[in-house]
């Protein structure tokens, strides 16, 4: 047991006043949010690129190494790219991974161009059976119709025989930007749903399965965006003295594999205990990409996942050092032990990933964690307050915290477990000590 006095600390910590940055961050809309290529594929609960940007232009400089160990798409990657920052990205979901290796790689658009013209050329030129390229997929005339599942595989033939390479990589995003939008799914979803108000709007004549012409229109339209990053990497080639990089490292945010004190900044908005269930939100997309053959453990795998078995809680004891994560446990556990203990393995991850974050930042530098609060069995979780007291038991001190309220609606997506998120804080936490090794 650590003293008393430290646990006074770490609850005093969530007393800093919020400094409030709505008006700041509302003003940015449409292409303000999805220039270069921030917007080339959807992905859930991401935050607008201004907000990393503040977080790095505030507390790095050009040539410092940064880290996002909740990467998602890659917005914080592409904005350290664009600043000069060297960067380093950490992410357990495949999908996420292609999607930012795409986002942050600048491509020549003329080459890029051509080859998009003879891709859609064979395609449209194809007249055979592609039965072969249909992946297994979980009750699949459910989710797609007989002619868009041969054309889809049509699609994808042509993109698979393509030379491995950034330029492959690139259709293959272009491709899984459309498999939602020509699944029998209702695209406003969080997770692929076949709703009675899509049904009606089939009914109505009123959805597209055109599945050549929404291809064809994803590939112009990122093009787009690839100019876009092409003329913005000339810039940060002209700009900088050293060329930033960008790695993806990894998929686990507790286990880094990057040296000691190698790290200027992290800057990350990491998941919410059951709040967004993310296999399941892409996962008709990963079984077109054959990134998987099921759900289930890819599920088990990531932080904050609903998961759990009744062998790992059976003889858990719903207990914490922490008095607001205590006050959570209890009123889960009257409604579900799963439950209790679903959040509590959240937190403790959670301090697994401030153990690692702590040992590869430079002493003194700072981590830079966007989260707010979520729900889950109608409890309300206060999270940003608890993770702010998880980070202090490993060596943190909340310098500064800072919140907005989400006003971008494709961006303020309705979580899981009815957990609407309308208010997130910035937490700027700084290296203060090595971290223990201590259990929640």
């Amino acid at each position: 047991m650590r003293p008393s006095s430290n646990g006074d600390a770490a609850e005093h910590q969530e007393s800093i006043e919020a400094q409030d940055l709505s008006a700041e961050f509302r003003k940015y809309i449409g292409r303000q949010v999805s220039y270069a290529t921030h917007g080339i594929h959807r992905y859930p609960a991401k935050f607008i690129p201004q907000i990393p940007r503040f977080c790095l232009k505030s507390l790095s400089e050009a040539g410092d190494v940064v880290l996002d160990p909740f990467m998602g798409s890659g917005t914080t990657l592409l904005e350290s790219y664009i600043m000069g920052r060297s960067c380093y990205g950490i992410d357990i979901h495949p999908l996420a991974r292609l999607i930012a290796k795409v986002k942050t790689t600048p491509l020549e658009p003329g080459p890029l161009e051509r080859e998009a013209e003879e891709l859609i050329r064979k395609i449209r030129e194809d007249d055979e059976v592609n039965d072969a390229w249909i992946p297994e997929i979980p009750n699949r005339d459910h989710w797609f119709r007989p002619k868009v599942l041969q054309e889809l595989g049509t699609i994808k033939k042509h993109i698979w025989e393509m030379r491995p390479g950034p330029q492959q990589d690139f259709f293959k995003i272009c491709f899984s930007s459309v498999i939602r939008r020509l699944s029998n799914s209702d695209s406003d979803s969080l997770i692929p749903e076949v709703t009675s108000f899509r049904r009606k709007l089939d009914q109505q004549g009123k959805t597209s399965f055109d599945v050549f012409a929404k291809f064809d229109n994803s590939v112009r339209s990122r093009l787009v965006d690839v100019r876009d990053l092409w003329k913005i990497s000339r810039d940060v080639m002209d700009r900088y003295r050293e060329r930033p990089r960008v790695d993806i490292i990894g998929r686990d945010a507790r286990d880094i594999d990057l040296e000691d004190s190698s790290v200027d900044l992290a800057v990350t908005s990491p998941p919410y205990a059951s709040a967004v269930h993310y296999v399941s939100v892409h996962k008709l997309e990963m079984f077109w990409l054959d990134m998987i053959k099921g759900t289930a453990d890819l599920d088990a795998e990531i932080i904050g996942s609903a998961r759990a078995y009744s062998s790992e809680y059976r003889d858990w004891h719903p207990k914490s050092r922490i008095r607001s994560l205590n006050e959570v446990l209890g009123q889960l556990t009257e409604k579900d032990r799963k439950s209790a203990y679903v959040v509590w393995k959240y937190f403790d991850q959670m301090r697994m990933n401030f153990n690692e974050v702590n040992r590869v930042l430079a002493r003194g530098s700072s981590y830079c964690m966007i989260v707010g609060e979520n729900t889950f069995r109608r409890v309300r979780i206060p999270t940003y307050r608890i993770l702010a007291q998880v980070a202090a038991d490993s060596g943190f001190e909340l310098k500064t915290t800072y919140m907005y309220d989400v006003i971008n609606r494709h961006l303020d997506i309705p979580r899981w477990n009815d957990s609407r998120i309308e208010r997130d804080y910035i937490l700027v936490l700084r290296r203060r000590k090595s971290a223990q090794n201590e259990a929640l």
